[in-house]
């Protein structure tokens, strides 16, 4: 039989109420995120947080030009005020449907905001510049 040190307890011990803690916290944050989206006046309201997560990534990683990084950049003065307003009035358009899974949806938007011009090659840009 093995008899731990009172300190080896101690630090299994904190480590559960560091996770029950961690559990908790994420717990509260999901039911304030849940109350938000069922205020958001949208259907299906957890569609368009989804969009709105992928174009917003999109936006925020392909602010810069680096071929080293990626081959695509949003031009310089878009916004993701015009993206979104954009994206609003086309939505019905684009056939978009939560049972498409990830990568198909962020395939669609993509190819949606490159058509907006609010995604561009970084070739088609270079030339737009000389």
């Amino acid at each position: 039989m093995k008899i731990e040190s009172l300190d080896v307890l101690k630090a299994k011990e904190q480590l559960d109420l560091q996770e029950q803690t961690r559990r908790d916290d994420t717990f509260n944050s999901l039911i304030s995120i849940n109350k938000q989206i069922s205020e958001l006046g949208v259907f299906p309201a957890l569609g368009w947080v989804w969009c709105f997560d992928i174009i917003k990534d999109i936006f925020d990683n392909h602010q810069e030009a680096d071929a080293d990084v990626t081959d695509e950049v949003v031009p310089d003065g878009t916004t993701l005020q015009e993206i979104f307003e954009t994206f609003y009035r086309d939505i019905d358009t684009l056939g978009l449907q939560m049972d498409h899974g990830g990568e198909i949806l962020e395939e669609v938007i993509r190819d949606w905001m490159n058509g907006n011009g609010f995604l561009m090659y970084i070739e088609e840009e270079d030339l737009d510049d000389e």
